[in-house]
């Protein structure tokens, strides 16, 4: 076995970071386009709903936070044998997937409640509304979000990947895509 220096070894994992890290980065920018330019198309739904503006800003970072710590849980149990990489349950895995669960359903709540006191104490339009679409909009994205999060980590894990290089840019852009398209969803079944 040749021998490695200790700086061969360092500019091989750097290298080995920025392979990983780049593209993802690269195509986290272009989902961020797409999702803007979604919630572009609809400005004209979106203006006519009191406090909207408020509730998206915490919409958009609760879901790319939640997935983020989600994914980042899922890569130190891999790396440490505790999580298995499949979705066959595990008590650790069920564990994380009611907390995300529970936390985007009361994070919803909150940020509705804020929009609502907001837009009735500026504005004073009070339109109950803007919380069922937080709350409505929080479930959607978690169906498709949380099973996102869980099969690109584990997949990336399998394949040698490591889920902590790529996982943050990736649950940014599809929880804001994801986030877009459950609120756009929740607004027309409001």
């Amino acid at each position: 076995m040749p021998f490695i220096s200790l700086h061969d070894y360092n500019l091989q994992m750097v290298t080995k970071d920025i392979k990983e890290i780049l593209p993802v980065e690269i195509i986290s920018i272009t989902g961020g386009l797409l999702a803007g330019t979604m919630l572009t198309f609809a400005a004209g739904e979106i203006y006519l709903i009191p406090g909207f503006l408020i509730l998206l800003p915490g919409f958009l970072e609760m879901r790319g936070n939640i997935s983020g710590s989600l994914s980042a849980r899922l890569s130190a149990g891999l790396f440490l044998g505790a999580v298995k990489p499949k979705f066959a349950g595990g008590k650790i895995l069920k564990g994380n997937i009611v907390a995300s669960f529970a936390l985007v359903v009361f994070l919803s709540l909150f940020l509705g409640m804020i929009a609502y006191a907001a837009s009735s104490y500026f504005f004073g339009v009070a339109e109950i509304k803007i919380i069922l679409i937080a709350l409505i909009a929080g479930i959607l994205s978690n169906v498709v979000e949380i099973p996102l999060t869980i099969m690109a980590t584990f997949w990336l894990f399998r394949h040698g990947y490591d889920p902590n290089n790529i996982m943050g840019p990736y649950v940014t852009t599809t929880g804001d895509i994801i986030s877009i398209l459950s609120l756009l969803i929740a607004i027309v079944i409001i």
